[in-house]
């Protein structure tokens, strides 16, 4: 997997990002070189699909990839928040907690404070359940 660091890519990668951008700068990160060389070396067929897609499918299907793995959060985010709703208490545990949370970091504290509260529901159900059974 390659990510940004300091290394520079050259004049290639100038042009890739569109007129008056820097290069994009990418660095290497050996655990996830490793599992995708596992992969590959676990999957030749699928390896070879791959390397013979048209350059502009190939980006295609990263985006497509993008936008599914961000359609799946968006529709648990939703369950969460459906829960949420469906029970007075932690509706209420929930803006209680929201509103100590400064205005500008609000949108991102929302999904992990519904989180946190259905998950440690779950947890004080399961264990209740638990206490009861044994």
């Amino acid at each position: 997997m390659l990510k940004r660091n300091g290394k520079s890519l050259g004049a290639d990668a100038a042009e890739s990002n569109g007129p008056g951008n820097e290069p994009v700068e990418f660095r290497e990160n050996e655990r996830i070189n490793a599992q995708i060389d596992a992969y590959i070396k676990q999957n030749p067929k699928h390896w070879e699909l791959i390397k013979s897609m048209p350059r502009e499918r190939l980006e295609r299907h990263v985006v497509w990839q993008h936008l599914r793995f961000h359609q799946r959060r968006e529709k648990l985010d939703s369950g969460l928040f459906r829960r949420i709703e469906a029970n007075p208490e932690l509706k209420r545990d929930y803006e209680n907690l929201l509103k100590h949370v400064p205005e500008n970091q609000r949108e991102r504290a929302k999904v992990n404070i519904a989180r946190t509260l259905v998950i440690s529901q779950s947890r004080a159900q399961k264990q209740a359940k638990n206490a009861v059974g044994v």
